[in-house]
């Protein structure tokens, strides 16, 4: 079994900056992350951008639901 350890600054920094910046401007994370650089701070932007990304979508989905019609059965 693998041994899981804490992320490196470089990931965390990368992750909290492609986070914030997919919330704020979307079409300019796709624009580097096609950049297919490598490295521990690219993972990290990768990772905040998807993570951003899962949020955005549980949230639309969210409202999805709650604004629906309930049916009566």
């Amino acid at each position: 079994m693998e041994e899981e350890k804490d992320p490196s600054p470089e990931y965390i920094k990368g992750f909290n900056q492609m986070y914030k910046l997919k919330k704020e401007t979307p079409e300019v994370t796709q624009q580097l992350l096609s950049a297919q650089a490598e490295g521990e701070r690219f993972k990290g932007m990768t990772a905040g951008a998807r993570q951003c990304e899962v949020e955005r979508i549980r949230e639309i989905s969210q409202k999805g639901r709650n604004q629906s019609p309930e049916r009566e059965i």
